[in-house]
C-alpha cells in the first residue's frame, strides 16, 4: 500500500466526495444496535469521524435521549453532519488530539477511521480520556483478513479513493489492549464478495454455521470496554 496521506490530504479528499460517498444504511444499523444497548439515557455518545451524520442518526432513532457529539476532520462533512442530525453538537477537529474533557463520554464510537492514522494507539489512548470508567467503544476497521482483500487492491479506487491501510483482527485487538481496553466482541460487517443472489444466502448460511467467520468479512467491528 501506498504511505499514509497526510491529515490535509485525507480533509481535501473526504470534502471532495462528502455528499456521494457513504458506508450502506444496514451498515449504520448494525452499528448502532450493537452501541445502542450500552448507550444511557442522557449520556453523551462521541462520534469521532463522524461523515455525514448518518451514524448519529441512527443512533439518535434508537436512543432519543443520547446526547450526541460529532467530530470529523472534514469542514464539509462537519456541515451535512449538522443537517442530518440538528440536535448533535459538531466540530471540526483531530482523532490525535480530541478537544473533548477527560471522562466526558459514555460511548465513543469510530467507524473507518483507524485506517487513516499514523499511531493507531496515540487515537485510542484519546480515546480513553475522553471516556468515563467503563465507558464503551466502538470501532469499525477495513480487514485485512478479508477472503477477497487481494483483488480489492487492485479495485479500490472504485470503491474508496480514501482508503490507506487495512489491519489484521489480531493487530487492532493488540492496539486496543495497548490503549487500555478490554475487547468484549468482534464482529463483522459488510460481505465475503460483492453481490448477492445465491452466493449472499450461502454466505449468511455459512456465517449462522461458523460464527467466526465473522472475521473474514470486508470490515472487522470491535465492541470495547475501557478498563477501570
Amino acid at each position: 500500500m501506498s504511505a499514509l496521506l497526510t491529515k490535509s490530504e485525507i480533509a481535501d479528499g473526504y470534502d471532495k466526495i462528502a455528499e456521494v460517498l457513504a458506508m450502506s444504511p444496514k451498515f449504520y444499523r448494525l452499528c448502532a444496535s450493537l452501541i445502542a444497548p450500552k448507550t444511557t439515557s442522557g449520556g453523551g455518545v462521541l462520534d469521532i469521524g463522524c461523515g455525514q451524520g448518518l451514524q448519529l442518526a441512527e443512533i439518535h432513532r434508537l436512543c432519543p435521549n443520547a446526547i450526541l457529539h460529532g467530530m470529523d476532520i472534514s469542514p464539509k462533512l462537519v456541515d451535512l453532519a449538522r443537517q442530518h442530525v440538528p440536535s448533535g453538537h459538531f466540530q471540526t477537529g483531530d482523532a490525535d488530539n480530541l478537544a473533548y474533557a477527560d471522562a466526558q463520554f459514555d460511548v465513543v464510537v469510530m467507524t473507518e477511521v483507524l485506517e487513516h492514522l499514523a499511531d493507531p494507539v496515540l487515537a485510542l489512548t484519546q480515546i480513553k480520556r475522553v471516556l468515563k470508567p467503563g465507558g464503551w467503544l466502538l470501532m469499525t476497521v477495513p480487514n485485512r483478513d478479508w477472503l477477497r482483500y487481494e483483488w480489492y487492491l487492485g479495485n479500490r479506487k472504485a470503491y474508496q479513493p480514501v482508503d490507506d491501510k487495512w489491519y489484521r483482527v489480531a493487530e487492532v485487538r493488540g492496539y486496543l489492549d495497548q490503549a487500555g481496553f478490554e475487547v468484549r466482541r468482534i464482529t463483522g460487517a459488510e460481505n465475503f464478495y460483492f453481490g448477492g443472489g445465491l452466493p449472499r444466502l450461502l454466505e449468511k448460511l455459512a456465517l449462522s454455521i461458523f460464527p467466526r467467520l465473522q472475521r473474514k468479512m470486508k470490515r472487522a467491528i470491535y465492541l470495547s470496554q475501557k478498563l477501570q
